[in-house]
């Protein structure tokens, strides 16, 4: 039996940017320390202003830099759709330009996709991801663990974890190619990239969580989404009836993506999905009818939300469902 030598497998790190010259070159660096080497690091630059283009082009021969851009910006689902559409690698990671990654970050995620894969195939959508580590903006301690301070779960496995709000942050994940061919193009109104990968694998394939903090999540002022820890940001206490409308709007908002969500969820796998997420859909379906209803529904999800909060999104997500189609208010 011959023994030649097999060649890793090639990881792509989808990073999206637009103006980050603060903090970019660190993460670079972190890249760079990698000890998995086999990668490339795809970059699509949303018509960054600053010193973004800059920094990318000082780096080239230093990582494996393959930039793509546009003449008109695309937003921060259309930027990190845009990287991820030029990945070549078996696996793809996703990549905020302003976290530190910790050097065995892809090593470890590739071997819990290689034992998912000999166990379940390749053909079949696998994610793993990993504990992230809270730190301010020169990287200070904040919190070992962003799900401790978001209430988010660690053990989310079916599609009904993911309907009401994500628990992935897309710098954690790492996924198989199976996943992003299922997963592109991402619908434009979708409410971010990593949580539409989420509902996809969770309907269709495996998840699988390490518990290892491999990537140090930067929070400050100009986070485009972070898990709201902000050192030394004012504190809002006054309650104003403007305020009270405004946290009104903001809650139906929030119900109306939701529902969204779903609906582009819908569309794209009508017909499609397979038992165990045909069930998870019904069940939300009828936690919209009662508040026992919506009870059961949050004893058997993780939602990520405090249970009387998430009781309160569902009631929400009723009303909304009927100003979008009234009709509905009879059912």
């Amino acid at each position: 039996m011959s023994s030649v030598h097999q060649k890793k497998p090639l990881v792509s790190i989808a990073l999206a940017t637009y103006n980050g010259e603060a903090f970019l070159a660190e993460f670079l660096v972190s890249i760079n320390a990698q000890c998995w080497t086999d990668l490339e690091i795809v970059v699509s630059d949303d018509c960054s202003t600053d010193r973004t283009r800059e920094i990318l082009q000082g780096y080239r021969g230093v990582v494996p830099l393959k930039i793509v851009g546009a003449s008109q910006r695309l937003g921060i689902v259309g930027n990190f759709e845009r990287a991820m559409s030029a990945c070549s690698g078996d696996y793809i990671a996703l990549a905020d330009q302003d976290d530190v990654w910790d050097r065995g970050k892809i090593t470890g995620l590739v071997t819990q996709l290689q034992h998912a894969e000999a166990a379940h195939g390749a053909g079949v959508p696998l994610l793993a991801f990993s504990n992230v580590e809270l730190v301010d903006e020169k990287l200070q301690h904040l919190s070992p663990s962003f799900f401790k301070v978001t209430g988010k779960s660690t053990r989310v496995a079916r599609l009904r974890d993911f309907l009401l709000s994500n628990h992935i942050p897309g710098c954690s994940m790492l996924f198989n190619r199976a996943t992003l061919t299922l997963a592109l193009p991402i619908p434009t109104q979708f409410a971010m990239h990593d949580w539409w990968i989420s509902m996809v694998v969770a309907a269709y394939g495996k998840i699988i969580y390490v518990d290892r903090p491999y990537v140090r999540y930067r929070q400050h002022s100009g986070n485009a989404v972070g898990a709201g820890v902000v050192p030394n940001k004012p504190a809002t206490t006054a309650i104003t009836p403007h305020s009270v409308k405004a946290r009104r709007d903001r809650k139906l908002a929030q119900a109306v993506q939701v529902l969204t969500n779903l609906q582009c969820f819908g569309v794209r796998f009508d017909g499609k999905l397979p038992p165990d997420a045909c069930h998870d859909l019904r069940l939300l379906d009828r936690a919209s009818r009662g508040l026992w209803s919506n009870v059961r529904f949050v004893c058997s999800a993780r939602t990520g939300e405090p249970p009387y909060r998430a009781i309160k999104l569902l009631r929400r997500l009723r009303h909304a469902a009927v100003v979008a189609n009234p009709s509905r208010e009879a059912t």
